[in-house]
């Protein structure tokens, strides 16, 4: 039973709730855009509106894909996923407190993709009423929604089982004339697939199967009941469905109804897809037998053959009841409209008209803003964006001292390069060591003094230390005595390097930028560091190096010098795309720009682009500033408690984001090429890959 509520509690079944709740409203909107666009498209031909309507349909079925993979990566893998794949934390299934806390940060994301918070910061009333409603009851919303999909899926595997049969049931193949009757309407209507023609008993109707090898089946009954003309009629309306690939579109539109099947609005979509897809077919079909009246009685004359017998769902015509008598007064009342510039102007116009709509709905939000940020400047608070000052960061390093690389000649020669970049731009920056790094585990886990060594360089260079614990402890998975005994344990190499300058390591960077599992084990391990002496790292801009280094330093290792030139291309944009990022982030939370703390690990990758990185920052109109300096702004102070806790580690310019209720967006994402190797996406590793020792 246990474990039946852990699944249930899974972030995936939530996401997946959130999404299917959000595409009510959203395939309510696509359905009246619809509904509008049809209206001024009743001239056009029969074609253009299907195409409209199969358009609107993708759309359908593309939303709540789009919305599942947009709060999947807020919630874990892009705003909150900073850790490194082997180190990704385990699912909280038993915690009290562990799984409510990390699960409330990612419902109010979920809640507030399009509600606006009030000016104070706090969910607005319609986000509070979704969450109020709605978050226990989302696992078995998805269980029910995935029970209705299931039995659709089951009803849809039937219906491709009884095609297979029809497919194989012995059939005689009709006489050489009308073989050669289909072929030559196969050429007027440009179909150059070959198609079978076969007589059916288990067909009321004429019927099109299959897409790469299409069989039309005939029921006998139309062979004796309608004369040469009508049936050649009707199999140029079936060659039409060949044409226009309706068996694999219907199949598709199949997909999407037993997806979305809980909305109407999707089933009322579909039916006007089936029926713009016969009009346009009937065209087709009185277009390559040049007879309109014979097409409209044979139309007539089947289903009078067919009489009360049709209890089979067809793929092609479906000729009944009302559908078939609205189109023969379509057919027989007006011949098929030609697209002109009245309903694509018409159509223009509609879309002109959304699109004004939500500019108009980003303006008015823009104002509200904007407003609330001057009425907070004159209040004092924070300074109004026109008097932003110019951009300022500090620059810090991680997993010191050389992560991700071999401990010999090469790692100091990086070590010299990244401090003499560091120099000559007059970068003075904080480096926290990793000290379980500083033990060799292939020679019994003794000191290596090598390694000391290289933060002595750092020191010699000006710069200072702090502490991550010895063991690179993630304090979500870690319980808090044993997080700090490996504090202390942290202080052991790097206090005593410290101290022969008269100097003791004053800043920590939790691990992982973990804080801790719950509000007390989070406060109770910021009153042990404040009792040290430490003050909190706090990160505005994280990014995942770390991804790029490893495989930079795999990729050299196994002397690939593609993967490292590729790697290496890559990295740089990546990084202005997460500046440009976390610079809109502090306005929109801010209403400034504050002095950002820029998170980067000390490898090999960074060594040799530490250049090109630092030209970018300048470009952006950086000035570099000590961390010290950084955290005298007031954004920082008072703001290490920070409330949000849980498994991930995120920046905190976020979390001070979701403090205030603001949706987060969508966070810079890796290039395909880079996620290939992230494990925690499910990429695979570069040293798996390639078989290299790490």
């Amino acid at each position: 039973m246990r474990n039946a509520h852990a699944l249930l509690a899974h972030p995936v079944l939530q996401t997946l709730g959130w999404t299917l709740l959000h595409f009510i409203w959203q395939g309510a909107l696509v359905a009246v855009f619809y509904a509008g666009v049809a209206l001024s498209l009743r001239r056009a031909t029969a074609n253009f509106r299907y195409t409209v309507a199969c358009a609107c349909m993708l759309l359908m079925l593309a939303l709540p894909v789009a919305t599942f993979f947009h709060l999947n990566s807020n919630a874990t893998a892009t705003a909150f996923d900073r850790r490194t794949p082997e180190d990704a934390p385990a699912e909280s299934s038993g915690a009290p407190g562990a799984a409510s806390t990390s699960a409330g940060a990612p419902v109010r994301l979920y809640a507030n993709l399009l509600i606006v918070p009030d000016d104070g910061g706090a969910s607005a009333p319609l986000q509070r009423w979704a969450e109020d409603r709605f978050t226990s009851a989302l696992p078995w919303l998805v269980l029910v929604w995935f029970a209705g999909a299931l039995a659709l899926t089951l009803r849809l595997a039937g219906g491709w089982v009884l095609t297979e049969r029809l497919r194989r049931e012995p059939s005689g193949a009709l006489a050489r004339e009308w073989r050669e009757t289909l072929a030559r309407l196969a050429r007027q209507l440009r179909v150059s697939r070959p198609v079978r023609l076969c007589e059916s008993a288990f067909v009321e109707v004429p019927t099109v199967i299959g897409w790469l090898r299409p069989v039309i089946l005939v029921p006998a009954s139309a062979l004796v009941g309608l004369s040469a003309p009508q049936l050649e009629a009707l199999l140029a309306h079936e060659l039409a469905h060949v044409r226009r690939h309706d068996y694999l579109v219907n199949l598709l539109q199949s997909v999407t109804e037993i997806v979305l099947f809980y909305h109407p609005a999707v089933w009322w979509l579909s039916g006007r897809v089936r029926v713009e897809r016969e009009h346009a077919c009937d065209d087709l079909a009185v277009r390559a037998t040049g007879d309109v009246l014979v097409y409209a009685r044979a139309l007539t004359a089947l289903e009078t053959l067919r009489g009360q017998k049709a209890n089979t769902r067809t793929l092609a015509v479906a000729a009944d009841g009302g559908v078939l008598m609205q189109r023969i007064q379509r057919l027989i009342k007006a011949q098929p409209a030609q697209a002109g510039r009245s309903p694509l102007l018409a159509c223009a116009a509609v879309v002109l008209v959304v699109l004004a709509g939500v500019i108009a709905g980003a303006q008015t939000f823009s104002l509200a803003q904007n407003k609330r940020v001057r009425a907070e400047a004159t209040r004092g608070d924070v300074p109004a964006k026109t008097t932003r000052a110019k951009r300022r960061v500090a620059v810090t390093f991680v997993a010191l001292p050389a992560v991700n690389t071999f401990y010999n000649p090469r790692a100091e020669k990086d070590t010299h390069r990244l401090l003499a970049t560091l120099a000559a731009n007059q970068i003075r920056t904080v480096g926290f060591v990793n000290e379980n790094q500083l033990y060799d585990a292939e020679a019994g886990g003794r000191l290596d003094e090598e390694r000391v060594r290289l933060l002595n360089l750092w020191l010699d260079a000006g710069h200072e230390l702090g502490t991550q614990t010895r063991a690179h402890s993630n304090l979500y998975k870690t319980p808090l005595a044993e997080f700090q005994q490996d504090v202390i344990r942290g202080e052991e190499i790097t206090g005593k390097l410290m101290s022969e300058r008269g100097m003791r390591p004053r800043y920590f960077s939790y691990p992982f930028l973990n804080t801790g599992p719950t509000r007390e084990t989070k406060e109770a391990a910021e009153a042990f560091l404040a009792a040290r002496g430490y003050r909190i790292h706090q990160v505005t801009i994280d990014n995942s190096d770390w991804l790029f280094g490893r495989v930079y330093a795999q990729a050299r290792r196994a002397e690939d010098e593609a993967t490292m030139r590729r790697v290496s291309d890559e990295y740089l944009p990546y990084m202005e795309r997460m500046f440009e990022y976390y610079e809109e982030m502090s306005q929109a939370t801010l209403g400034y720009e504050l002095p950002q703390v820029l998170l980067l690990t000390a490898n090999a990758l960074n060594a040799h682009k530490m250049e090109d990185l630092v030209a970018m920052m300048k470009r952006r109109g950086y000035e570099f500033v000590t961390l010290e300096e950084a955290l005298e702004d007031k954004a920082y102070r008072g703001r290490e408690a920070a409330n949000y806790v849980g498994p991930w580690g995120i920046s905190w310019l976020q979390r001070w984001a979701m403090e205030k209720g603001q949706p987060l967006s969508d966070e810079p994402d890796l290039s395909p090429y880079m996620r290939q190797f992230d494990v925690s996406r499910g990429g695979t590793d570069y040293a798996k890959l390639h078989k290299v020792k790490n």
